[in-house]
């Protein structure tokens, strides 16, 4: 069959119906397929990552309330071991020393969560993370610094470390030293050692680095004590009037505080020996 010029088969108008080219709306919907997928990966991605955090901080949270809990639990057993649990008037150190090692004294501050034994080791890092009963735990424990040769008794001055803890324990109610109307309420603690008791007399708050040379365990002369209790004097945050002389013993007791990077509140206490 001879066609014209210009003229075409029937089969030939008819070929883009029976064969349809892709159209900009198709091409559109397809680009709509692939950007919804592609959304709905981004989303599924997001959402696990979240529920990673989640889980991660869940078990963190977790972990710190489980150190807590178990935290109170071995420090009330603690307290029935040594028969302070109602009472501080007395202290056995002798049922103390069968169950847990390097003991050498007991604090107590009337009226706050101060009821504690008061360790030392050949380190300042172990009680750190430790417990009394050698259990690692993060509230870890009171403990006197390893160079105090004679604490108490022949050192002028005995440092003790315990922690600022977010539950309120160990230390942290020293940070409220700082309020006058507070150390009213608290102007005495108790120390009790297996050879003598004491009143600690609080007179002085002050906030220090951590790395302070203030941390001082050997003065050669009554003038070097005399212008250490001057410095404290100068520098303290809570005015008491108590007098303090070169030839008293004196307790620095120090925390953790947050005014500058590596802070550090110590609370001074001059002990007075009972009986």
């Amino acid at each position: 069959m001879q066609v014209a010029e210009g003229e075409f088969l029937p089969e030939m108008r008819n070929y883009d119906t029976i064969y349809p080219k892709e159209t900009g709306v198709s091409m559109s919907k397809n680009k709509t397929k692939k950007n919804k997928k592609k959304s709905d990966v981004i989303f599924k991605i997001i959402i696990a990552v979240l529920v990673c955090v989640i889980c991660v901080s869940g078990y963190k949270v977790g972990t710190i309330l489980w150190q807590y809990h178990q935290g109170d639990k071995a420090y009330k057993q603690v307290e029935k071991v040594a028969g302070t649990e109602k009472s501080n008037d007395k202290v056995d150190f002798a049922a103390l020393a069968k169950k847990y090692k390097n003991v050498k004294a007991w604090l107590y501050n009337k009226g706050t969560v101060i009821n504690y034994p008061v360790v030392q080791g050949d380190n300042n890092s172990f009680y750190l993370t430790h417990m009394v009963t050698g259990a690692y735990n993060g509230r870890g424990s009171l403990f006197i610094d390893y160079r105090n040769q004679k604490p108490f008794t022949g050192d002028f001055l005995t440092v003790i470390y315990g922690h600022r803890m977010k539950d309120g324990s160990m230390f942290h109610s020293l940070i409220e030293y700082r309020d006058h109307s507070y150390y009213e309420k608290h102007p005495v603690m108790k120390l009790t050692t297996p050879s003598a008791k004491y009143d600690v007399v609080i007179f002085a708050a002050v906030t220090i680095p951590a790395e302070s040379s203030k941390y001082k365990f050997s003065f050669s002369s009554t003038a070097e004590k005399q212008a250490y209790l001057n410095w404290i004097q100068g520098k303290t945050e809570l005015k008491t009037g108590v007098s303090v002389s070169p030839s008293d013993k004196i307790v620095m007791m120090s925390t953790c505080t947050y005014e500058f990077d590596e802070a550090r509140l110590v609370v001074y206490g001059k002990l007075v020996k009972k009986g």
